[in-house]
């Protein structure tokens, strides 16, 4: 059937429905269903809708890499793994700005869990609290992101680095990022958080690359 665009409201008294039809059966599967009482149920999920993400369970969350995709802004992603893994923030359009991700260590590591940019040129600007859980002379309790840094890694046992139960960091897009590898320098997302350290003398030179 063609589509078809209305010039005024479409009303319902019985609510509405999004679905598909499988190509073998016939049979029809409801995704999306708004009810006579206006509540939506759906299979998906609403953009911008806070969701949360485990490393053990994510789809698409293989040994080792996860990407979310933008339509997952606002979630937050559980670092609920004892296992290295890299995840890959999305690319920012000027859409996309005051997207943000938020990750907490839920589950101890002293394997690296690294959260990256898609482009080698989309860098994080701001930083973290650091809190050493044996604090010693010599420990450095907010962490500034560089301007070329472009990874932050959650590790509890790296030396300068950090990881911690409870540990977490938001990144939020406050620029329109490349679109590309090898674009201009741009300060696309800002870091913030609070971080654990077991490092006690640690200076956080290993949190941001």
């Amino acid at each position: 059937m063609a589509n078809t665009t209305f010039s005024g409201p479409v009303r319902s008294e019985g609510g509405f429905e999004q679905v598909t039809k499988s190509a073998t059966t016939g049979a029809f599967t409801t995704n999306l269903d708004i009810d006579a009482s206006g509540n939506l149920i759906t299979t998906g999920h609403v953009v911008g809708q806070t969701r949360i993400y485990r490393q053990t369970t994510a789809d698409g969350w293989n040994d080792g890499a996860y990407s979310p995709t933008i339509s997952q802004r606002g979630s937050i992603f559980l670092l609920d793994k004892d296992e290295a893994t890299t995840v890959t923030l999305p690319a920012v359009t000027s859409a996309d700005l005051g997207a943000t991700f938020t990750f907490i260590e839920t589950v101890a590591s002293n394997n690296a869990r690294a959260i990256t940019t898609t482009y080698d040129n989309d860098y994080f600007v701001g930083g973290l609290n650091v809190g050493t859980t044996a604090a010693e002379n010599g420990g450095v309790g907010f962490i500034v992101a560089a301007g070329t840094d472009r990874i932050l890694t959650f590790d509890d046992n790296l030396t300068n680095g950090m990881g911690a139960l409870g540990s977490h960091a938001t990144f939020t897009a406050i620029l329109t990022g490349n679109t590309g590898a090898g674009g201009g320098a741009k300060l696309v997302w800002a870091a913030t958080g609070s971080v654990g350290s077991a490092d006690p003398n640690g200076d956080g030179t290993a949190i941001f690359t």
